[in-house]
């Protein structure tokens, strides 16, 4: 009798698929689930149980999509400054005045608190300053950085800030104020235009060429 090969089957693509639609649909409900228990306690009260409890799962599968807490604010701040970025993108960077497309950007910054809550915002904003925050390439985890870089690189080249200053510096001590003072709550202080403003002034009148 004649040997017949035997008929190797593929993997079929259809499960595989609907696999990763369950992985990714619980993913954002853990994601969302998180979110909300952040915003009603806040992160270092937050309860990983409480979390996987109401999302309809176990402690273990949080882990399993999220090393810690603090990864599902560093994702939701990624977010985020994508969503800032596209808005800002219209600005022509090339010609734009420093002090409108950073004035700009704060008030895209204050409406992702208005969207967030400000206990969300907080947090997610501290973890820039806490020892618990993910280890990560900071420049591809943040949009917003990359933006800032290249709209001052463009007034560098155009001769309005200062040639021999590293733009990439320049863009992350501007953030870096920025999210410290936001994270203090001063946009909620009755001078919090005036400050925010002035704030924004001091820092491109340290960039520009005299």
């Amino acid at each position: 009798m004649a040997w017949v090969r035997p008929t190797m089957t593929k993997p079929d693509a259809k499960v595989g698929g609907a696999r990763e639609a369950k992985r990714l649909r619980t993913r954002a409900r853990l994601f969302d689930t998180a979110l909300a228990e952040i915003a009603r306690s806040g992160l270092a009260d937050a309860d990983v149980s409480a979390i996987a409890n109401a999302a309809g799962v176990v402690r273990g599968t949080f882990y399993f999509h999220f090393p810690t807490k603090e990864h599902v604010l560093v994702e939701l701040e990624r977010n985020e400054e994508i969503k800032i970025v596209a808005e800002l993108d219209g600005i022509q960077a090339g010609t734009g005045d420093l002090v409108s497309v950073f004035s700009s950007l704060v008030r895209q910054v204050l409406a992702a608190e208005r969207r967030l809550g400000p206990v969300v915002f907080r947090d997610m904003l501290a973890l820039h300053f806490s020892p618990t925050r993910p280890i990560e390439d900071e420049l591809a985890q943040h949009p917003l950085a990359d933006f800032l870089i290249d709209v001052i690189a463009a007034a560098q080249h155009a001769g309005r800030v200062v040639a021999d200053a590293d733009a990439a510096e320049l863009a992350m001590f501007f953030l870096t104020g920025l999210f410290a003072l936001l994270a203090t709550g001063v946009q909620d202080s009755a001078a919090s235009d005036a400050l925010l403003s002035r704030y924004i002034t001091t820092i491109v009148q340290g960039m520009e060429t005299r």
